[in-house]
C-alpha cells in the first residue's frame, strides 16, 4: 500500500519556520487527514473544517467539506471528506490544499504533496517531522483593528456599571413593601 508525506504549515507563515510533515495512508480520508493536522498542531476537535484544493498559486477551487451543511443540493460539487480517499485525491492530481479550521477564530493552513512512501507500513497517519511552535490564538484581541491601526486600548463596557445602584439608597422616595398585604388598593 502506498502512502504519502504531506507538509502542512499555517498560512501566515511564509519561510515554513513552523511546519507539520505527515504520513497518510492512500485508503484513509480526507476526514483522516483532517484529525491528524489537529492532532499535529494540538488543535480540539469539534469546530468545522474544510479543505480547498489550490492551483501552484495557492488560487482556491473545490471545497471539501467536514460535514453537510444543507448546502449540498444548491452546489454543483458536493464533496464530503469522508467520502474523498487520498487515493482519489492524488490520481486526480491534487498536490495543493488549504485547510480552514474553526470558522469564528480561522486558522489557515496551506499543504503541499512532498513525497510518496513505500517504505513506512503504518496503519495510521504518522506525524513525521515537527518543526517549530505553533501558538493557538483564539482570543479576540485582533478584532479591532479598524483601517490598520490596532488599538491598544482595552474598551469594557462595564466599566461605568454599579449594579443597578448608580443613585444610591438615599435617593429613593418610594414607599417601601415587604409583602402584597402593605400595598393600598
Amino acid at each position: 500500500m502506498k502512502s504519502y508525506v504531506y507538509r502542512i504549515w499555517p498560512e501566515a507563515e511564509k519561510k515554513q519556520e513552523i511546519y507539520r510533515d505527515i504520513l497518510i495512508q492512500e485508503d484513509k480520508t480526507m476526514e483522516d487527514f483532517h484529525h491528524a493536522i489537529l492532532d499535529a498542531y494540538g488543535l480540539v476537535d469539534g469546530e468545522m473544517g474544510s479543505f480547498f484544493t489550490c492551483t501552484e498559486d495557492w488560487d482556491e477551487g473545490l471545497e471539501i467539506m467536514l460535514v453537510d451543511m444543507g448546502t449540498m443540493e444548491y452546489e454543483s460539487v458536493n464533496i464530503l471528506m469522508e467520502e474523498l480517499t487520498i487515493e482519489q485525491s492524488v490520481a486526480n492530481d491534487v498536490k495543493y490544499y488549504i485547510f480552514m479550521y474553526d470558522f469564528l477564530f480561522p486558522k489557515r493552513f496551506r499543504i503541499e504533496l512532498i513525497s510518496e512512501n513505500k517504505e513506512i507500513k503504518e496503519d495510521i497517519p504518522v506525524l513525521l517531522a515537527e518543526v517549530g511552535k505553533y501558538k493557538i490564538n483564539d482570543d479576540i484581541d485582533g478584532l479591532d483593528d479598524i483601517d490598520g491601526k490596532i488599538s491598544t486600548k482595552k474598551v469594557d463596557i462595564f466599566d461605568d456599571f454599579d449594579d443597578f445602584n448608580q443613585y444610591g439608597d438615599d435617593d429613593d422616595d418610594s414607599p417601601i413593601f415587604e409583602n402584597i398585604d402593605d400595598l393600598d388598593i
